[in-house]
Order: C-alpha cells, then sequence, then structure tokens
C-alpha cells in the first residue's frame, strides 16, 4: 500500500482483503489467489493476504469491518469497548494520538460526539502511519485531511472542529498546540520482550511526562503489572474486557473530572462486550493508604461467595470492596469474598455491577469422590466453575462431574483457614 491513495484504489485493496479472508483458511481459494495476483502485482498481493489473515482477529478488537493491520500492531491494538470508554474522557477536546498503532484509539476518538473534537493520530512507522489512515477513512463525518506533516490549521485555538489526520513522526519531535489534550501507548516491546517497567518503554515515561504535564488532559496506557507513583495529582486506573484486565491508564488534567475520579487514587473499570461499563473506585481515599487497608478473614464460605471482577483485584482495591460492603476474605485478599449473612439489595445491586456472586447452598471438602456424592444427591452438575488459588482445572473439572445430575450449579474452589473448600452455588 502506498499512501494518499485515491479512495478508489484504498476501497480496490480492501474488497480483496474481505474476498481473501472469506475463505477458510484465509487465502485458501486457488482461483482467487490466482486472480487477485495477476490483478495487484505479487509485492502487494502477498502484504493483502497477510492482512486478510487476520481479519478474524481485527474485527473482534475493532468490529465490523475491514481493517489494516500486522500482527504485532493488532496484538497492542485497544479493544474498541475499553477505546470508547476512555475517549469519553477527552470530552471535546483535539486529541494527539501518540504511538498510535493501526488506530485502536484514534478510532474512537474521531467518533466521539463532540463539537470541537478532533484527533492527530501519530506514529514513527510510515507502514503502520499509511495503514491508520486507512482505517481511520472510515469514520464519517469528519472533514479527513489526511497527510504526512501537520497541518499548519491545526496549532490555532479555532478550526479545529472535525480535524482528522494522520502523521508519520517522532513523538517526541512532533509540535503539539498547547491546547490539545494527549493520548500515549508508548512501546513496551521495543527490544522484542515485553516489559512492565514504563522507565524501559519506548519513549520511557520520562521522556512522556514533560508533554503530558503541559496538556490540559492526558491518558497515558501502561500495562496493567507496570509499578508507579506519581502522587497526588494523577490517577491510576485498571480497565477490564469481559474479566481480562487489558490496560492500566494514567489520567491526568480534566480528563479526571470527565471521568468522575480523584486525583491521588485508584480505579478499576469493568466494561462488557457491549460497549456498557460498571466502575469500582476509592473515592478521595489516597492510593498509599488503599494498601494498608485490611478486612477479616472467614474460616469458611458464608450465604454469599463473590468474586470481584479483574480489574478490581489488579487495582490492589480486593479488601477495600470488601470493607465498602461488608465481606470478609476467603484465604486473604487473593482469594473469594464472602458474607456471613444478608446482604442488602442496593448494595447488593452494586456488587453484581462488578463482581460475580453466588448464593451458597453448600460448602465443605473439595476431594472429588465427595464432591460426586454431594452432587448425585442433588442430581446436579457443575456447568460453571470458579477456582481461586489451587491447581485445579474447570474444563476438567466439568467434564468429569457431569454425569452427576441434570440442574446446573455453580462450583467455587478456593482456600480458606481450614485448607481447599467447595461450595455449590445457585
Amino acid at each position: 500500500m502506498h499512501d494518499c491513495l485515491p479512495e478508489e484504489q484504498i476501497a480496490a485493496f480492501e474488497a480483496a482483503i474481505a474476498e481473501l479472508a472469506s475463505s477458510t483458511p484465509a487465502g485458501s481459494d486457488a482461483k482467487v489467489v490466482k486472480r487477485l495476483r495477476h490483478q495487484f502485482g505479487s509485492d502487494a498481493f502477498y502484504e493483502l493476504i497477510a492482512i486478510a489473515r487476520l481479519q478474524r482477529k481485527a474485527r473482534q478488537k475493532l468490529g465490523d469491518g475491514v481493517w489494516w493491520a500486522t500482527d504485532r500492531a493488532l496484538q497492542q491494538a485497544t479493544a474498541w469497548q475499553v477505546a470508547k470508554l476512555k475517549s469519553s474522557w477527552f470530552g471535546d477536546h483535539l486529541v494527539y494520538d501518540l504511538c498510535c498503532g493501526i488506530g485502536g484509539d484514534a478510532l474512537e476518538l474521531a467518533r466521539r460526539s463532540a463539537p470541537n473534537g478532533g484527533v492527530v493520530a501519530v506514529d514513527m512507522d510510515p507502514v503502520i502511519q499509511q495503514y491508520t489512515a486507512a482505517n481511520l477513512r472510515k469514520t464519517a463525518n469528519l472533514r479527513k485531511t489526511m497527510s504526512g506533516t501537520s497541518d499548519p490549521a491545526m496549532s490555532g485555538t479555532s478550526g479545529t472542529a472535525g480535524i482528522l489526520q494522520t502523521v508519520c513522526e517522532d513523538v517526541l519531535k512532533i509540535d503539539i498546540p498547547a491546547n490539545a489534550a494527549i493520548h500515549i501507548d508508548p512501546d513496551r516491546r521495543a527490544d522484542g520482550k515485553r516489559t512492565t517497567r514504563p522507565d524501559d518503554y519506548q519513549p520511557s515515561l520520562p521522556q512522556i511526562l514533560p508533554r503530558i504535564e503541559a496538556a490540559p488532559a492526558a491518558i497515558i496506557k501502561l500495562a496493567p503489572a507496570a509499578k508507579i507513583d506519581l502522587g497526588e495529582h494523577t490517577h491510576r486506573s485498571w480497565i477490564s474486557l469481559s474479566g481480562g484486565v487489558r490496560e492500566q491508564s494514567l489520567i491526568f488534567g480534566d480528563a479526571l473530572q470527565r471521568a468522575e475520579l480523584q486525583p491521588g487514587s485508584v480505579s478499576a473499570f469493568a466494561v462488557r462486550s457491549d460497549g456498557s461499563f460498571r466502575r469500582f473506585d476509592a473515592g478521595a481515599t489516597p492510593a498509599s493508604q488503599i494498601d494498608s487497608i485490611r478486612v477479616a478473614s472467614a474460616k469458611k464460605p458464608g450465604q454469599w461467595i463473590i468474586d470481584p471482577d479483574a480489574a478490581v483485584r489488579a487495582a490492589g482495591l480486593t479488601e477495600f470492596f470488601a470493607r465498602t460492603y461488608g465481606l470478609k476474605t476467603l484465604g486473604g485478599p487473593t482469594g473469594f469474598l464472602t458474607s456471613d449473612g444478608e446482604i442488602d439489595d442496593a448494595s447488593m445491586e452494586k456488587i453484581q455491577a462488578i463482581a460475580a456472586v453466588g448464593e451458597v447452598i453448600w460448602s465443605g471438602s473439595c476431594d472429588e469422590r465427595k464432591l460426586r456424592r454431594e452432587l448425585r444427591q442433588r442430581k446436579h452438575y457443575a456447568d460453571r466453575i470458579k477456582v481461586r488459588g489451587t491447581g485445579h482445572d474447570p474444563a476438567v473439572l466439568r467434564k468429569r462431574l457431569r454425569p452427576c445430575g441434570e440442574t446446573p450449579i455453580g462450583l467455587w474452589i478456593g482456600r480458606a483457614e481450614k485448607g481447599v473448600f467447595a461450595a455449590f452455588t445457585h
């Protein structure tokens, strides 16, 4: 693919990608391969077939459509559901999306219903920049100014409404208007190995911060396991998608107010496959105090057993969550939570919004023979199995316990003071 291709040529390439992707495996139809290779030439054809083979994964991450991507860039791209959440925190700012990759975040920034919002997607890889330009062409109702250099009109405070631009440039060298917000996703695999140390990112956190701190709003995307303390003026948020933690975000400036978050603290966002989300945060409690919170530990499961979303756990908010709703831990903060008695309706609604909850109908030893006996007596089988702190494989257990009955129940396996326990739940 070449930069600044006419729309008709981009459309022809994308039609070829779609046709190649439609066969299983992608590109297996010999007649189609022969025709498209003749039509586009060998070099372009092999680029297109490589992209076609990524389309299933690309659609899962970016939504419906034909997407330009490399395997590495697709792995690093932000899923549309997470990107949509973060984009809402920028309001109607013009946003410079630095280290934009193939445009996962830029696409949602461009789709904002903001009267003055726009996005400038910046990446120093010329191929990735071209792919991003093609992907961003799909966004509607925006003034599309695709070029290889910055548009001088963007340096002022007016005339930015609807800007959509891609720039191939080193993000540390590009001029950014004083009124522009910043989103940056630094490379965490610069040497080919994944790192969780922000000082080893490219660009590194110390290189990024001066620009971030001067912006009216900013978000830095970090690895979930990255450890950092930027004090009382920023906020750390962990974001999960469908139960798996996707990223940690550092949030600065007025993005905090739009997200309704407090500086100096932490939060967790559980995003669902449809893009809706639920939040749990520590309010104004400083991050430095959250680690010292301790709640009582239960000897065995009580009336309710609870598993907070992975984002809550990654944010270190498990015990804060337990204290908020009067719960106890089972086997410490890495285990399940439990309640000895009733939970009022208002609290239960909030708990269920960001945690898996089961009402316990039996608990006892995790010995498999005993589990079989208890299941057979109730004519139940273990349909949903959750495990914490043990080596049990849910898939194996589900298969072995399936013949025990006809009514599905939940099976929870974890550790408590007296060792490994099992619990059945409705």
